[in-house]
């Protein structure tokens, strides 16, 4: 099989694990206290999961996304003002949709129960400006509660800084090129400027929509775009020793927490997933499921109105889980709950309504 053809096939299989890791990354119930908190071995690992593990999936979502952006290797003003173009359609418009989506069932809910809900607000204190803020920082409205920097359909913060890394991508471009030329051809030069710029990246300012960790991934999947080559091909080798380095990381980042170490965590776990799932698609033991590929945006984009019912659900006194094991059976069923709901609302809108499907899906068949 040509390289082309299996990274092809890597990218397409890669599409539905990444958003189930995206679903246990929104369901760290020991956030909700409680038994949850109090049972140690389940605690533990769900917040180990769901907080180093799971959270892979955007560095890694940001580096196929850049590599898809530039992997003609060509950027000219005409290539850029196309790409923003056919960007339009395949995120602008589903963003504003789904956000639009998810304020109509938020004022709905907000008529009944009196509080609007993920904006935190009363009912009565929701403006025109409120909504309109709400398509981009709910933070931004006045007296929500809500510390996270994302619009309503919270998923989408992802969509909204990778759209602004993309109308950036000419500063990433010269970014990457300048680091090309500057490396050369000496690798340590390469690999030493590299640690030095995911150290300095912790020190960046934070611009809700302007994100220092997803340019760095995006400009990391951007390097083999522009030299033309097949990520999969780099990575392949590196199979075995990324899991060592991973599995080192790992410990010492438990040891000696910080910020640096957890970025090289996400290089090194990219490298392995990336390679990994090479083997296994190139020996035929993992095969591209069309389905569960072309249903995983739409899981994306639906799932936090499912799983905000089940965090709910799990707050209350109806759901408390008195072993560890049950703990973890409710945190895996929870996502395959989703997961399945999100496969079969998926079906049917392709069904019966495939026109609007295609405009919310943001032309993905």
């Amino acid at each position: 099989m040509k390289p082309t053809d299996l990274q092809s096939k890597v990218i397409a299989f890669m599409r539905f694990p990444l958003v189930v890791l995206l679903l246990f990354m929104h369901c760290n119930f020991t956030t909700l206290g409680g038994e949850w908190a109090s049972l140690p071995f389940a605690s533990r690992f769900i917040d180990i999961f769901s907080q180093r593990v799971a959270p892979i999936v955007i560095p890694v979502t940001f580096f196929i996304s850049g590599y898809l952006f530039f992997k003609t290797g060509q950027f000219t003003l005409d290539i850029y003002i196309k790409k923003l173009i056919r960007r339009l359609q395949s995120l602008f418009v589903p963003y504003l949709l789904w956000n639009l989506l998810y304020l109509l069932l938020a004022i709905i809910l907000g008529l009944f129960i009196g509080k609007v809900p993920i904006l935190g607000i009363p009912f009565d204190d929701l403006t025109f400006t409120s909504s309109l803020k709400a398509f981009w920082n709910i933070t931004l409205i006045p007296g929500s509660d809500t510390t996270i920097a994302a619009p309503i359909a919270i998923p989408f913060w992802f969509v909204r800084d990778l759209m602004v890394a993309m109308v950036c991508s000419p500063l990433i471009y010269f970014a990457v090129t300048w680091f090309i030329r500057l490396s050369g051809r000496r690798p340590l030069v390469r690999y030493i400027f590299f640690l030095v710029i995911l150290f300095a990246i912790g020190y960046c300012p934070q611009f809700t929509g302007i994100n220092p960790d997803g340019w760095l991934f995006f400009a990391y999947g951007a390097y083999f775009g522009i030299k033309k080559k097949e990520f999969i091909v780099a990575m392949l080798p590196y199979a075995l020793p990324s899991f060592i380095v991973l599995a080192a990381v790992v410990g010492i980042e438990q040891l000696l927490p910080c910020e640096f170490i957890y970025r090289l965590e996400h290089v090194v776990g990219l490298i392995f997933i990336i390679s990994l799932t090479t083997v296994m698609v190139r020996a035929g033991t993992w095969y591209v499921n069309m389905t569960l590929a072309n249903g995983s945006f739409f899981i994306f984009a639906f799932h936090y109105m499912l799983l905000g019912f089940i965090i709910w659900l799990y707050g209350t006194d109806t759901f408390i889980p008195h072993s560890a094991w049950l703990a973890l059976l409710m945190y895996v069923l929870a996502v395959a709950v989703v997961v399945f709901f999100g496969l079969i609302f998926y079906w049917l809108m392709r069904t019966r309504l495939p026109f609007i499907t295609y405009i919310l899906m943001g032309g993905r068949r």
